[in-house]
């Protein structure tokens, strides 16, 4: 191969496996092309999602709505290398959920550059929330809450059911000057909804140090800097802030969520850092293991007051 090439890694997508494969992209083949080199070899760049058959207001035309998500690498030993780790990735994530055979193809790196731009354009994830790549304009209403997301710079892409719901839920119950925590961050875009929603401030953890370093450069993307304001951090439930928020988000699994609620991993239990009256948003869980979520969230002495649903997901809005 020449060494203006580039591979080509493509996988047709629902929203659902659009979030899991972006991040299986964005994992191994996650660094910058300089940071990333070897020997005058790099991979990097992340997953990108091309999103077609979009109406003139971003909505998806049913029949039409495509979702493929992409990741580039150069030609080469380390590129092979990197190929072999995504390839058998996709292999063990097909063994859970349908996905297509990956295509691979071979591109001049030039034209990918800026070919693929065309695909990536904003989507309406909310009744107010639009993501947006930053090179893209949009007609924005006065009550619109943009977020500028890059390809290769997210874990979540907002596509995942999960994460809608939850921005649906944001939207309803957090209130101007709310102190909100984002607990399992990821790409940090639930923490940029609420503070364009007018958060007064915003904790957002993970334990994931990558997904911490992530939501910062996607705060900075949004004018965002990390203050007293906005606080990104490695972590999960904080201590020592007992009745401190009045809105507590978390997008895990529902296995995840139960144990949180009964403080398994050394933490201070889910429900103690909530305010009185306050709301925790819970998503991330399949219909069927809702009531386990339910039910430990009483334990807890809270309150179930809201319940959405978008296919097998749901999202539980529970309150104290």
């Amino acid at each position: 191969m020449a060494a203006d090439e580039l591979i080509e890694i493509a996988v047709d997508v629902d929203p659902e496996a659009a979030e899991v494969v972006s991040e299986l992209f964005n994992r191994y083949n996650g660094g910058g092309y300089e940071e990333d080199s070897v020997a005058g070899e790099a991979g990097g760049g992340g997953a990108v999602v091309e999103a077609t058959g979009l109406d003139d207001d971003y909505q998806p035309i049913p029949g039409k709505y495509r979702l493929v998500v992409k990741t580039y690498l150069k030609p080469g030993p380390r590129g092979e290398a990197i190929r072999r780790q995504i390839e058998e990735g996709l292999w063990r994530l097909s063994l859970l959920y349908p996905l297509p055979e990956p295509q691979v193809r071979i591109l001049q790196e030039e034209d990918w550059a800026h070919a693929w731009k065309k695909f990536y354009k904003p989507l309406r994830i909310g009744r107010r929330v639009v993501l947006k790549p930053s090179w893209e304009s949009f007609p924005a209403s006065a009550d619109d809450v943009v977020i500028e997301l890059d390809p290769g710079m997210a874990f979540g892409t907002g596509l995942h059911p999960s994460t809608r719901l939850c921005i649906a839920a944001l939207e309803e119950v957090m209130r101007a000057d709310d102190r909100v925590l984002d607990l399992g961050t990821g790409s940090g875009v639930l923490a940029l909804v609420a503070a364009k929603l007018g958060a007064g401030s915003i904790l957002a953890t993970d334990i994931d140090t990558l997904a911490v370093r992530v939501a910062i450069e996607n705060a900075q993307l949004n004018g965002l800097t990390v203050s007293e304001r906005l606080q990104i951090k490695h972590g999960s439930v904080p201590s020592e802030m007992a009745g401190h928020f009045q809105v507590i988000v978390a997008n895990i699994l529902a296995e995840v969520l139960v144990k949180l609620f009964d403080g398994e991993y050394g933490d201070p239990p889910l429900a103690e850092p909530l305010a009185p009256n306050g709301h925790l948003i819970l998503s991330g869980i399949l219909n069927e293991r809702a009531p386990l979520v339910v039910d430990a969230a009483a334990r807890h002495g809270l309150q179930l007051v809201d319940r959405k649903e978008e296919g097998d997901w749901v999202a539980l809005v529970v309150q104290k």
